[in-house]
């Protein structure tokens, strides 16, 4: 049960690394605007390896009161690498590599791995889609501006399959119209929770140290 919420929000989280790419382009043309935003990112996701940002994230339950939130930096590397540094007084690290979640949470004593290679491989069927058409297979989408956000877009996947709406019931994305980097994301649960990270100092393709992907236990 540890690692569960950890778990559930990669799945989701695969997805929006794909999107968190791309770069200032020509203004957008008619026609559908989700093509038009997948157009304009292809160019840059094809050269996309790597990623890093700080982020805010705000869960809410309905078994809390009032939301909780945590703070930290994030790296991603392709295909399937993530590190989650989480600050502050309640410090833990997440770390998805070579097929395992790793959680080190040193507040609570808690030091897990979990195989998650079935988990990665459905994941990666969606990262790899070719077309929008391929993802609405998959997905109901919906691409709108977002007034509330000036200057983005926010895009909506709903899972069409059974086996994707048990692990979340949809992801929303907020992309910055000028630069194409991805500025938020939410997260909902089957249960009625949902996770908020909303990104800051978002860099494609930094440098990445070679133990990055590794975490051992806090002393």
């Amino acid at each position: 049960m540890t690692l569960q919420r950890p778990l559930r929000r990669f799945s989701a989280w695969t997805l929006a690394l794909w999107l968190a790419s791309g770069a200032a382009g020509a203004p957008l043309q008619a026609g559908d605007l989700f093509d038009e935003i997948y157009r304009r990112g292809a160019p840059i996701e094809k050269s996309m390896t790597a990623v890093a940002a700080r982020f805010v994230e705000t869960t809410s339950s309905t078994l809390l009161t009032t939301a909780l939130v945590a703070r930290g930096t994030l790296i991603a590397r392709r295909p399937d690498q993530v590190r989650l540094e989480y600050t502050g007084t309640d410090p833990r690290t997440v770390v998805i590599a070579n097929g395992s979640l790793t959680l080190d949470w040193p507040r609570r004593k808690v030091h897990d791995a979990r195989d998650i290679r079935s988990t990665l491989r459905r994941a990666q069927r969606f990262v790899t889609a070719s077309s929008p058409a391929e993802l609405r297979k998959q997905f109901e989408i919906l691409a709108i501006e977002d007034p509330a956000r000036p200057k983005t877009w926010q895009l909506t996947f709903t899972p069409k399959r059974r086996q994707l709406r048990e692990g979340v019931s949809r992801v929303q994305l907020w992309i910055d119209q000028g630069s194409m980097l991805l500025q938020a994301m939410r997260l909902d649960y089957p249960s009625g929770d949902s996770t908020l990270m909303e990104f800051s100092d978002v860099r494609l393709n930094p440098p990445i140290a070679g133990d990055a992907f590794t975490v051992s236990p806090a002393r």
